[in-house]
């Protein structure tokens, strides 16, 4: 078990699954500050209506 977790730490997974995890909460968080930005114009119309 010790040495399942030494590979893992000491190999390649480690770093591309804390990139992986780094790109997916900078593309949620973009993504929900941007949703405005995006998405205003569509329901800003539909409301003047």
């Amino acid at each position: 078990m010790i040495d399942m977790m030494i590979q893992f730490v000491s190999g390649q997974t480690l770093p591309f699954c804390i990139l992986l995890g780094g790109c997916i909460i900078v593309v949620v968080e973009a993504a929900r500050a941007s949703r405005r930005a995006l998405w205003g114009d569509m329901f800003a119309e539909e409301l003047e209506d």
